[in-house]
């Protein structure tokens, strides 16, 4: 796992577009719904379309890279199964400090002035969710075209959609945040397993 987290974190900080990239998308997004001075009610959605797009983009090429120089190959060739999940967590786990985190202080500084830790919670825990049924697009478009990502992926995320909008813009927070989190535990457990799957397929 050690090996893997830094092999990830030296290829986020090496390559700069990984550092600018994610927060550069959201920032310009974000800023054209600002400039379209859009209601109060609608500033979540704001922040969570600027998210969504984001979050689309960066991981259009997550695999791209590692499939194209044989890494993935090499990984499951050598070290199996085990060392593809312990790859998955570790470019999760790089994202959701260096990317997520910063995406969702922004966002919730610029709609209320103050971040709140429940929000911001909630916030990666959307990121996160997104991120892992994305990585799953990536894996399947893999050696095809990257439009087949959104085309798959997008209408298994309309009850996703549905619980963001009860909590952000309904401000219905409890309900919602529960079948939130099971969604996520959804998305990190069989999205997940689905994705190192389709990668071992795909690296065939």
């Amino acid at each position: 796992m050690n090996r893997a987290f830094l092999r990830e974190l030296k290829l986020f900080f090496l390559i700069p577009k990984n550092i600018y990239l994610p927060i550069s998308i959201f920032g310009i997004i974000y800023v054209i719904f600002l400039v379209l001075d859009l209601d109060n009610s609608l500033n979540y959605a704001s922040s969570f379309i600027a998210s969504f797009i984001t979050i689309f983009i960066i991981s259009e090429n997550s695999f791209k890279e590692d499939h194209l120089n044989g890494y993935l190959e090499q990984k499951f060739c050598e070290g199996g199964s085990l060392d593809i999940i312990f790859y998955l967590l570790s470019k999760w786990i790089i994202n959701l400090f260096f990317v997520f985190t910063p995406i969702g202080m922004i966002s919730l500084f610029f709609q209320g002035g103050e971040i709140s830790i429940s929000l911001l919670g909630v916030f990666i825990i959307m990121l996160s969710t997104l991120y892992f049924f994305f990585n799953l697009g990536s894996a399947i478009s893999l050696k095809r075209n990257n439009s087949l990502n959104a085309l798959l992926i997008i209408p298994l995320l309309i009850p996703f959609i549905i619980l963001v909008k009860g909590i952000f813009v309904d401000g219905k927070f409890e309900p919602n945040f529960w079948f939130l989190s099971a969604y996520f535990v959804f998305a990190s457990s069989f999205i997940f397993y689905t994705t190192l799957e389709v990668l071992k397929i795909q690296s065939r």
